[in-house]
């Protein structure tokens, strides 16, 4: 079976995500076209879509989900929305409520080198308009195995010290010379 592609105007099966658990997903665009486009590849990839047309709008969602306790997995967040707040101005804004928002930037005026500099002003992945639903499974696969990784590594902070365990040798490999 071969991986089908969707842009604009095509909408067919998408590569899945298979064996990943259903996640929120929060699509920004003030282009309902592609707000549909989007939520029907994310549909099809068995995550669960949610659509705000603007930055403030997104913002409005972002904060009532992530109060109930219920943040959205991944924000794809359109740079270029017209009045009102900027993709920019609303990544920040949702930034300030969670600090972990994982924000995927997609705009028609990215570069293809552009993931470096996307990542330096706090965005976890970049998706260039048009995309296909082949690329847009890869940056969502791409950006849940980041978060999955930082998970597992960084600890938990509380007001509870916690002194490590002593590390006891297990074999030859783990004894030094003294």
């Amino acid at each position: 079976m071969t991986n089908q592609t969707s842009t604009m105007g095509q909408h067919q099966a998408p590569t899945t995500t298979a064996g990943m658990e259903p996640h929120k997903i929060l699509v920004v665009d003030d282009e309902q076209p592609m707000q549909v486009l989007a939520s029907t590849i994310i549909r099809k990839l068995g995550h669960k879509p949610k659509t705000a047309s603007s930055g403030e709008e997104a913002l409005e969602i972002y904060r009532e989900h992530y109060e109930k306790g219920e943040p959205f997995a991944i924000i794809i967040m359109d740079l270029a929305l017209p009045g009102g707040m900027s993709g920019l101005e609303s990544t920040i804004a949702i930034k300030q409520i969670d600090s972990e928002a994982r924000v995927i930037v997609s705009s028609g005026y990215l570069e293809q080198n552009a993931r470096g500099a996307a990542i330096e002003h706090g965005f976890a992945g970049i998706l260039p308009k048009p995309y296909t639903s082949d690329r847009l499974a890869s940056e969502l696969r791409w950006v849940l195995k980041q978060a999955s990784a930082t998970e597992t590594v960084t600890p938990v902070v509380s007001n509870t010290q916690v002194t490590p365990a002593p590390v006891q040798p297990t074999g030859p490999a783990d004894k030094t010379d003294s």
